[in-house]
């Protein structure tokens, strides 16, 4: 909950767009050498649909599991629950707010670079 709960990340668009560029430019010690990932989401539910003037918005909850692998024997697994709101405009669909809530109590990854 905004305000109550710890964040790890709390990122605008601004940070996401620094970190993508940061990624771009091929020089990331932290993913030397590069992970092979893998997302699955599940569980994709609409949970509401509302106009809002004259766009729509959806409200969706789903499951993601993260699996990363780095080296020989450096596997790393999370699992949240993800709440997404979309618009859609006459621009098309956007995505307006995503929240991620890890599973985990305590989080024992050595780093978290990849986006969930």
């Amino acid at each position: 909950k905004e305000g109550v709960d710890i964040s790890w990340f709390e990122e605008g668009k601004w940070t996401l767009a620094k970190r993508i560029e940061q990624i771009r430019t091929g020089v990331h010690w932290a993913e030397e050498p590069v992970s092979r990932m893998a997302h699955l989401v599940s569980n994709i539910y609409v949970t509401s649909v509302n106009e809002v003037e004259e766009d729509l918005e959806i409200e969706v909850s789903s499951r993601i599991l993260v699996r990363q692998n780095r080296n020989q024997y450096e596997n790393m697994m999370l699992a949240a629950r993800r709440k997404d709101v979309l618009s859609r405009s006459s621009d098309g669909w956007k995505l307006r707010r995503r929240e991620i809530t890890l599973t985990e109590n305590v989080l024992t990854v050595k780093m978290l670079t990849t986006f969930l």
